[in-house]
């Protein structure tokens, strides 16, 4: 008997906490629904951007020369400092033979330091002429570049007149009139468009002229001076 009062016991929480659980769970499934609908909201609509401008690859691979050039620089001012140094701690050592030889050998890490130095000084010359030199060949590109962007919003703005003029226009003339206008504007466009070109190679000229003129001065050798035999002769 004492047996199956505790099975008993055992039985009555089990059915009574049943029916509190499902509760539970059926308020916790019908709260979703209603945070769902008030959550939903209307698509904004997003302006279409400008692609951003592209850099020039030359004057990209000119500036990282640049700054290799400059780290060169650097480095070999750092080497020369150090040798230099080194040179002189052996300086003040008593002059014996291993000291002397020890001072040969920092003389000649000094002299190598210098010419690596005087190296990398006139490479990285070099390179600051070459970045000045893709700088003004990249105006050519972004010469073109606005260009087509002018000739772009040129063709917006008369569609946008011709839209305009058609709202005026009589209904039985819209199908001719459209082909007419647009054949006019393909004509201005391309008009447009020659008229950008033409710039754009007056531009381009006066570009190559302007590399040539550079590359002229950069290459030409300095006057050498006239000794002080040949001077002393003429007199």
């Amino acid at each position: 008997m004492a047996a199956a009062k505790k099975k008993a016991a055992k039985r009555g929480p089990k059915t009574t906490a049943k029916p509190a659980a499902k509760k539970k769970v059926a308020a916790k499934k019908a709260k979703p629904k209603t945070t769902k609908k008030a959550v939903k909201k209307p698509a904004k609509k997003t302006a279409a951007k400008k692609p951003a401008a592209v850099a020039n690859k030359a004057v990209v691979a000119a500036t990282k020369a640049v700054d290799k050039a400059t780290a060169a620089v650097k480095k070999a001012e750092t080497a020369l400092s150090s040798a230099m140094t080194k040179k002189a701690a052996v300086a003040k050592k008593k002059k014996t033979a291993a000291v002397k030889r020890q001072l040969e050998t920092a003389k000649s890490g000094v002299d190598k330091a210098r010419a690596s130095l005087a190296a990398a000084k006139e490479a990285a010359k070099t390179a600051s002429f070459n970045l000045k030199v893709a700088e003004i060949e990249a105006t050519v590109e972004a010469a073109k570049a606005k260009a087509d962007e002018r000739a772009t919003e040129y063709a917006a703005s008369l569609e946008a007149k011709k839209a305009e003029a058609l709202d005026k226009a009589m209904a039985a003339f819209e199908a001719k009139w459209l082909a007419s206008r647009a054949k006019a504007d393909a004509k201005k466009v391309k008009a447009f468009e020659k008229k950008e070109a033409g710039r754009i190679t007056a531009t381009s000229k006066k570009v190559k002229a302007k590399v040539a003129d550079l590359k002229k001065k950069h290459n030409a050798k300095p006057a050498k001076k006239k000794s002080a035999k040949k001077t002393a002769k003429k007199k």
